[in-house]
């Protein structure tokens, strides 16, 4: 398996981020299908240029436009703890996670910073996120249905003016600032907005 090249580390962050998920897999799929059959009222009615939704009955046309509302605001997504890693080595950083969902899909993740290709790292403290900036090469692996990883990765690219993210508010005793500051050279910027 193609990783990226493994030096020993200088030192290794453990530490917990919280993953957004959804709550109930059924209520975003509930939201996707009110909105497609909105977006086909509103499109049948310019292709045939009359007003489609006049063509359901009242309690249709109240029932779509209270589940279209109802839907469009309702939180349908929680915190839960996700390990990640932030690995130190002399030149760069990476920051790794052996198994983050994105949806119902988990991947591996190596995303490696040089220290003089970072722009910058903010902490922004009200949505508890540190961001890193800069030139990234991001190695992932999308795990197949039987739970193991391909032997190549499903996306390897060096990208400039990317950027990685974790979230802070899941593992309150570490100091995040203070640990990246203390183990690279990077100053870390602190936002309260």
């Amino acid at each position: 398996m193609e990783t990226i090249r493994e030096e020993k580390p200088n030192y290794v962050l453990k530490a917990i981020e919280g993953v957004l998920t959804p709550k109930n897999p059924w209520l975003s799929m509930l939201k996707k299908a009110i909105w497609i059959i909105v977006g086909l009222v509103i499109l049948l009615s310019i292709i045939f240029q009359e007003n489609m939704f006049s063509e359901l009955s009242w309690s249709s046309q109240v029932m779509l436009i209270v589940l279209a509302l109802v839907l469009t605001f309702t939180k349908n997504s929680m915190r839960v703890p996700s390990p990640f890693e932030i690995r130190f080595y002399n030149d760069y950083l990476v920051v790794f996670r052996e198994k983050r969902y994105y949806g119902k899909l988990p991947r591996k993740e190596f995303n490696k910073f040089y220290y003089d290709e970072i722009e910058k790292i903010v902490h922004r403290t009200t949505t508890e996120r540190i961001s890193i900036y800069g030139t990234i090469e991001g190695i992932w692996y999308d795990y197949k249905k039987d739970g193991t990883l391909p032997d190549k990765p499903t996306y390897h690219k060096t990208t400039k003016g990317g950027f990685c993210y974790f979230d802070t508010s899941t593992d309150k005793e570490v100091d995040f600032v203070a640990e990246i500051e203390k183990h690279s050279p990077i100053k870390v910027v602190v936002e309260n907005s």
